[in-house]
């Protein structure tokens, strides 16, 4: 049975229950109304009630279920999987996916962030030039429409303290992929570092990857940048060649890190 047949036979199951429910309490509303029907009325419609709530419910929460299970198969967006439940209990952080109305905001973080890791290595001119041109608001609202992109934000409290964006473009020569996709930025506000939300955002992050059928997932970091090397490392990426990232005017050396799916 395909998953649309599934789907047909719970609403109709849903229905048919909901309809049995209404039924019950109408034969039992008339059997209270009425002396001429005595208890068979009552066991008539507490039958009625129970055979609705035995359909309807539980096939309601099945078919929730299926229909969520179903947007995380087909859409990439979708990031409310089981594991993503399983991570936001156990984080303090909420991962989700980026809209419009987040583009400010992430503006924001994202020129914080990056100056925060890179100001003390560079030139204040060439930090400059570097976010005007990659973090404007306009600028993020264009990357998290493309369809080619994707943006995923953690929260805490409704406050946004991290986020990541993968892309599907070129992949370089070095990196042996059929199918690969980019891990470009990954950045968690000053004040969170340590509590686990670059985890939860490299998960999450992983998950879409898979779901989308990649089978390698790449990365560039700036080679002075130690403490973000081990963290990749650490999970498992691996260097495999290095490519030019030009921070304003001075033409800078990134690393290039992968790592094929479904490997710890």
């Amino acid at each position: 049975m395909n998953e649309a047949t599934q789907v047909k036979l719970l609403r109709s199951a849903m229905i048919l229950g909901i309809t049995l429910l209404v039924c019950g309490h109408i034969v039992l509303a008339i059997t209270f109304a009425s002396d001429n029907i005595g208890h068979q009325g009552f066991i008539l419609g507490a039958a009625l009630s129970a055979f609705g709530v035995i359909l309807s419910l539980p096939t309601k929460i099945y078919l929730t279920l299926l229909l969520m299970e179903h947007e995380e198969s087909k859409n990439p967006n979708f990031t409310r999987s089981a594991e993503g439940q399983d991570r936001r209990r156990s984080s303090v952080a909420h991962i989700r996916t980026a809209t419009e109305d987040d583009a400010l905001n992430l503006s924001v973080l994202a020129k914080q962030t990056f100056i925060d890791t890179f100001a003390a290595d560079n030139s204040e001119e060439n930090m400059r030039q570097h976010c005007d041109a990659t973090y404007s608001e306009a600028l993020q609202r264009n990357e998290i429409n493309d369809p080619n992109r994707l943006t995923l934000l953690a929260t805490h409290e409704g406050h946004l303290i991290g986020f990541v964006q993968l892309r599907w473009a070129n992949t370089p020569d070095c990196v042996p992929a059929k199918s690969a996709g980019e891990l470009q930025r990954l950045y968690v506000d000053r004040d969170w570092h340590g509590k686990g939300i670059a985890q939860d955002l490299m998960a999450a992050a992983l998950d879409v990857f898979a779901k989308r059928g990649n089978d390698v997932v790449w990365l560039g970091v700036w080679e002075h940048n130690p403490r973000a090397i081990a963290f990749y490392r650490k999970i498992g990426f691996r260097e495999v060649g290095s490519h030019v990232f030009p921070l304003g005017t001075d033409p800078q050396r990134d690393l290039i890190f992968m790592r094929e799916l479904g490997t710890d």
